[in-house]
């Protein structure tokens, strides 16, 4: 593949964003934003090549339809989305080298919510605060700040040219889905006696109200009401208790700020399971310690950058470098065949 690759979305899926790493600018009230499976994106953008913070397309419960004009390098990596190549099977977790000419169809998944679909490269869209990443709410970023319709063009980044490898990514990397899971979350000091047991104790189910913000959970709980209670920062991950009882899980699209009680917070290791979570399924929380979800942190990125260096070196022998796009960051790694 050389130059840039042309692609042209001709069915737009359910919801289909650019998503990259995210924006580092919350301190301007501006959500982080980024692949709500920052897992899957890593390792889809590793596949072809890519850095880790290269803009990719992120494929919600239906997936979209695209023309490629150019030849490209692409990996879909998430929950198990069935996907077409001119009508014949599109493997997950693969670099697969596409013709000019050829169209990718992305069906729907039995299982979680999202896919990454990287290609090598990186989609070029505009900056906007440092990422391409699309936040719907605000309407800015990815292209024009909304979801693909039919009709958009996409490019990326121009590449060395390479050819599909096989490189693939080890099971035990893959974000772990299914409808019932647990959360691993540590307290803060909104975690009263009461809500506790309340939260806890229990298995949640995730509701129809469900996106990039946050995911609303079936099962009231008794919301303390605190009239003087003010603003304060929030965190993907983090627990909210509206006064309707029915608890949030905010996503990357989540704002910086609210009023609502926290009493929970996701550990970060457990992230990638929140953007896979869709209607149906069913939460539990399990209390960790601090240095518990540090270490769970640590061992996950040192897998990921063992598995990151490891598909990165299918590169090395053609004397290709990676195909950073617009966000480059070295990174090392693990499987690959």
């Amino acid at each position: 593949m050389s130059g840039a690759a042309l692609i042209e979305v001709r069915q737009p899926g359910l919801q289909t964003t650019v998503q990259d790493a995210g924006r580092q600018v919350r301190a301007l009230g501006v959500p982080a934003g980024g692949a709500a499976d920052p897992v899957a994106r890593r390792l889809g953008n590793a596949l072809v090549g890519n850095g880790p913070g290269a803009a990719g397309l992120e494929v919600t419960l239906g997936g979209p339809t695209l023309l490629f004009h150019g030849a490209a390098l692409v990996s879909l990596c998430g929950a198990p989305f069935g996907a077409e190549l001119d009508g014949a099977p599109f493997p997950p977790w693969r670099a697969v080298a596409v013709r000019a000419g050829q169209t990718l169809r992305v069906g729907g998944t039995p299982v979680g919510a999202r896919a990454f679909l990287a290609v090598r490269g990186g989609l070029e869209v505009p900056e906007v605060f440092g990422s391409r990443s699309t936040d719907l709410r605000g309407g800015f970023g990815g292209l024009e700040g909304r979801a693909l319709r039919a009709g958009d063009r996409l490019t990326c980044g121009a590449a060395a040219p390479v050819t599909a490898r096989r490189a693939f990514v080890a099971p035990d990397l893959h974000t772990p889905l299914g409808p019932e899971q647990v959360l691993r979350v540590t307290a803060t000091p909104d975690l009263t006696g009461p809500l506790e047991g309340a939260l806890l104790g229990r298995a949640f189910t995730v509701s129809a109200q469900a996106d990039r913000m946050g995911v609303r959970l079936e099962g009231p709980v008794a919301a303390p009401h605190d009239p003087g209670r003010v603003s304060v920062p929030n965190v993907p991950g983090m627990v909210q208790l509206p006064p309707d009882g029915r608890p949030i899980l905010l996503l990357p699209d989540a704002g910086t700020h609210g009023g609502y009680p926290t009493p929970l917070v996701v550990i970060r290791a457990d992230l990638p399971r929140l953007g896979q979570l869709r209607p149906g399924d069913r939460v539990t929380f399990r209390p960790v310690t601090h240095p518990e979800a540090r270490a769970a942190l640590y061992a996950q990125e040192r897998a990921l950058r063992q598995a990151e260096g490891s598909l990165r070196a299918w590169f090395a022998p053609a004397g290709l470098p990676a195909a950073a796009g617009p966000c480059a960051a070295p990174y090392a790694g693990r499987h690959a065949d």
